[in-house]
């Protein structure tokens, strides 16, 4: 029996229109802020926001889990590497930058920001597709992984105040790269440096747990079959 398509072009079409709109309220949203620095700050927030919703959307829509790789093989993969590419991350990340192009396009036009400092904040808003991606197929192929996460792994607290901590370290050692100064280079620095800390400490327990669920059988449901 031959499988139905995975991919809507229907969907992606209307996902760029949904981003265009998004682009409009978040550039009407930061254009009534007379300094750059304020229209930035609250630009890249709104638009790391888009990053992620952009993600959820390709996961839900674009990329569902029944047509990943992954759910073809029949070992867990070995190593985190293969796992991302088992879930075809590279593939899910760029529809998801994609989706953000009009939303970004449009809010940079109609919230008056400089495309060069648009630009900058670009990589960490691109690790957060990545990690957003990550985390969304993870609990697509295993529902049960976002309780067991949150009940078993105080990493993520510990993550965040170690963070903070760093954070707080370079705001005394260097003022000039504190955030407080809300410069370019610091909204850069914050969310690369935050971005990065998440994709990495998801993709861990993506895999941990993705892997050991695999091992008792729930992702393929091989003890409930036969």
């Amino acid at each position: 029996m031959k499988e139905k398509a995975s991919f809507s072009s229907l969907l992606l079409f209307l996902g760029f229109l949904i981003s265009a709109a998004i682009g409009f309220f978040i550039g009407s949203s930061v254009s009534d802020l007379p300094k750059l620095e304020g229209r930035l700050n609250l630009w890249w927030k709104y638009s790391t926001v888009g990053f992620a919703l952009a993600s959820l959307y390709v996961i839900e829509f674009l990329l569902p889990g029944e047509s990943l790789p992954i759910k073809k093989i029949t070992r867990p993969p070995r190593s985190r590497i293969e796992f991302l590419k088992q879930i075809a991350i590279a593939k899910q990340t760029f529809l998801a930058v994609a989706l953000m192009l009009p939303a970004l396009a449009v809010s940079i036009i109609f919230g008056n920001i400089p495309a060069i400092s648009a630009i900058s904040c670009f990589p960490g808003m691109f690790i957060v597709a990545l990690a957003a991606c990550t985390w969304s197929t993870a609990i697509d192929l295993s529902p049960s992984l976002l309780k067991s996460a949150w009940k078993r792994n105080f990493i993520y607290p510990a993550i965040v105040l170690l963070f903070l901590a760093l954070y707080i370290v370079i705001a005394i050692t260097i003022p000039k790269l504190s955030i407080l100064n809300g410069t370019i280079i610091d909204y850069t620095i914050f969310l690369t440096l935050f971005s990065t800390l998440a994709f990495l400490v998801i993709l861990e327990d993506s895999y941990r747990s993705l892997k050991q669920n695999w091992t008792m059988g729930e992702n393929h449901g091989e003890k409930e079959t036969g």
